[in-house]
């Protein structure tokens, strides 16, 4: 039985570790299980890589609404328990997943309806259509599993149950490790294979999570009594901008895939496919770290610590940043090399070692980005958290990768992501002064007087 947290104790940095390194380890699972998929359908060829990467914008808009539900709920669950309201985060808990249900049943359904639609307005090329078709057609079917996974992991930190999440997310992604080989090689599927083995890992982590609510190793609890229905609008006043914020992402993306397409052909999305993964590779595990921190910092907002507020945050930013920045220093050296591992024609090596020798140095703003998130979110600063979460792969982005390429090429589609990012980051910068300002003129409850051991 796995042993809560507690979210009160004052040695903050032991705490934060506590929190997010499972967090941190679950997500960097999740980010090699992509990684891993990457590297055996590339090895089917470059058609196939792109056919797949040019789909997933798609379903990361899908999955956009899982991860805005879950940050909304993840935020509103710590803030209950912060206050001691154990009901009132068990009500939530529920009524989110009786919404979450339908809502995903009816996601695949559009979603497997909509894909050759898709594909046809893009004007993807016969190879990259069926390669599209293979892994895409099949993976909708699996959008409802992903979805209420993802809302199992998010109630699971924000419980202070990080190790459980991680143990779930390493062990499906040990599983699907295992089935790739067996479904694209051994039965044949190709690229439909990578979507089979995501869907059954899916499945094998909410057996994981019947188990953990069912035998209530948690503190909150799941019933149909439980559902009020009053509980969504809180929410939702934060899921959605974080959803939308994903969604435009997902639509940045394709927008730079598309770009890719038209100005390099089939090799240049396949090697922006590949960047792309790498690039998720470096900010999961950051983005995982956040996540997990985040429940602590909700909780202290819940119980109006905004000393404490204050004191997680610069510990985030520390870990966060200086994480990004070794990342970053290892794509620039490694570019080519790593690209290597994903494909064997010369011409896409080279263009995705470009495309990352772009991202890297943007890394560490990227990280910071999403540590003002965090605390936007964490206040309950919905419409400002949604502004600044647009800024980069949003109304920075888009009119970055139109207009960039028409002067550089493909270099432009190349290099527009990451003057976006820098940009978002000076707004982040400005956001977050403006916000530090306030919390350090907010009274503190007398609680908070009490010093925070640092370790």
């Amino acid at each position: 039985m796995p042993q809560a947290i507690d979210m009160n104790d004052p040695r903050l940095l032991r705490l934060v570790m506590r929190i997010a390194l499972p967090a941190v380890a679950g997500l960097t699972a999740s980010a090699g299980h992509h990684t891993i998929n990457g590297l055996f359908v590339g090895s089917l060829g470059p058609e196939a890589i792109a056919g797949v990467s040019i789909v997933m914008p798609l379903f990361l808009a899908v999955a956009a609404v899982g991860q805005g539900l879950g940050v909304g709920l993840a935020t509103l669950l710590a803030r209950h328990l912060g206050a001691g309201r154990r009901s009132a985060a068990s009500s939530a808990v529920s009524t989110t997943f009786a919404l979450a249900l339908p809502l995903g049943i009816t996601l695949s359904v559009v979603l497997h309806i909509a894909l050759p639609l898709f594909l046809e307005r893009i004007g993807a090329s016969a190879e990259l259509r069926a390669a599209s078709l293979s892994y895409g057609g099949l993976l909708a079917f699996g959008t409802t599993f992903g979805l209420m996974q993802a809302l199992c992991d998010f109630v699971a930190i924000a419980e202070g149950n990080s190790r459980f999440s991680m143990t779930v997310l390493i062990a499906c992604f040990g599983l699907n490790i295992l089935l790739d080989p067996i479904f694209i090689f051994g039965f044949g599927l190709r690229e439909a294979g990578a979507a089979l083995a995501t869907i059954v890992s899916s499945i094998a982590a909410l057996i994981a999570y019947v188990f953990y609510f069912r035998r209530r190793w948690g503190r909150v609890r799941l019933g149909l009594r439980l559902i009020r229905w009053p509980e969504m609008p809180a929410v939702v006043k934060i899921a959605l901008p974080a959803a939308a914020t994903n969604m435009v992402a997902s639509l940045g993306l394709l927008m730079l895939l598309r770009q890719a397409s038209v100005e390099g052909g089939d090799q240049g999305a396949a090697a922006l496919g590949i960047a792309v993964r790498l690039a998720a590779l470096g900010q999961l595990p950051i983005i995982g770290f956040c996540l997990g921190a985040q429940s602590v910092v909700s909780h202290a907002c819940g119980a109006s610590n905004h000393q404490r507020v204050q004191s997680v945050i610069r510990v985030m930013l520390a870990a966060a940043m200086g994480t990004a920045t070794v990342y970053s220093a290892l794509l620039l050296i490694a570019a080519e090399p790593i690209a290597q591992l994903f494909t064997a024609d010369e011409a896409v090596q080279r263009q995705a070692g470009a495309c990352l020798r772009a991202f890297a140095p943007v890394f560490p703003c990227s990280a910071f980005q999403t540590v003002v998130l965090v605390l936007l979110q964490s206040r309950g600063k919905a419409k400002l958290s949604a502004f600044v979460g647009l800024a980069p792969q949003g109304y920075m982005l888009m009119p970055a990768v139109l207009l960039m390429p028409l002067w550089l090429g493909f270099a432009g589609v190349v290099l527009a992501p990451a003057l976006a990012t820098a940009l978002a980051a000076l707004l982040g910068l400005f956001v977050l002064r403006r916000e530090w300002a306030a919390l350090s003129h907010l009274p503190q409850p007398a609680l908070a007087l009490i010093p925070t051991q640092p370790g």
